[in-house]
């Protein structure tokens, strides 16, 4: 179940990625991994620095991804964007602010993309 979870998670990450790019945000790092989880994807736009959350359900008939990103994932996510912005100086300088993004997707029992939307700097 983890590993069919984890290819999940890399299928949604991949359409995200495509996504965003196609909307002119330069890629910069995927997994950024710590102690405390890992932000699914991490991109820029201007002078921001965009830490991305990607949700992936398969059909919607229990729920949307949307609905998967709570108040302590967002906060979870903070928490490890402070710690990229302390290992990586040299980008924290380069880039005026950071926000949280999240993009929810969903694929049809076929694995196509049945709808995909982004959310630009999410907060509670």
């Amino acid at each position: 179940m983890k590993r069919f979870n984890r290819e999940r998670g890399k299928k949604g990450e991949a359409v995200a990625e495509k996504y965003l790019r196609d909307k002119g945000y330069k890629f910069l790092e995927r997994n950024f991994s710590t102690r405390f989880g890992e932000i699914d994807l991490i991109f820029t736009k201007g002078n921001v620095l965009v830490f991305v959350e990607v949700k992936l359900k398969i059909g919607e008939d229990f729920g949307t991804p949307e609905e998967m990103i709570t108040k302590s994932k967002i906060f979870q996510i903070e928490r490890i964007g402070e710690i990229f912005l302390k290992k990586n100086k040299e980008i924290a300088e380069k880039y005026d602010s950071f926000r949280i993004d999240a993009v929810a997707v969903v694929l049809d029992g076929l694995g196509e993309v049945k709808r995909i939307n982004h959310y630009e700097n999410i907060s509670f």
